[in-house]
């Protein structure tokens, strides 16, 4: 047996592995650079149009997304959703959008009912005071 070469036993190759994942979970997040500056979420209320659908949307898509338009004041990232358009999910891509004070948004959502059947939501913003 070589004494110069090096093996890794069992405990010493999971030590190894841990600092491993150590490392990659401490420089992950810097890797990512800054959050993405998201609204203030919500629930939907009572009021909000909704739709009887027949099934779940689809998982949602994966998306860039790009940098924020010039001209729009501490802007907002607002993620794709499957909205339902003629009896079909249609999918509808994230976009930047400026935030009125005071409101909030509710994502799309789906609900199954007592009986059985689902209730689709898109998003929407709210807006304190029925202001727009």
């Amino acid at each position: 047996m070589d004494r110069h070469r090096m093996t890794l036993r069992p405990p010493d190759l999971l030590r190894s592995a841990r600092a491993v994942l150590i490392l990659c979970a401490l420089l992950s997040p810097a890797a990512c650079g800054n959050e993405i500056p998201t609204p203030q979420l919500g629930r939907h209320t009572e009021n909000d149009p909704f739709a009887i659908v027949p099934y779940p949307p689809p998982p949602a898509h994966v998306e860039v997304v790009p940098l924020p338009p010039e001209g729009i004041d501490d802007p907002v990232w607002i993620d794709g959703e499957w909205q339902w358009h003629n009896r079909r999910w249609v999918w509808v891509a994230g976009r930047w959008e400026e935030p009125f004070p005071g409101a909030y948004y509710a994502p799309a959502t789906t609900v199954r009912r007592p009986d059985g059947g689902l209730v689709w939501f898109g998003g929407l913003w709210h807006f304190p005071d029925k202001k727009r």
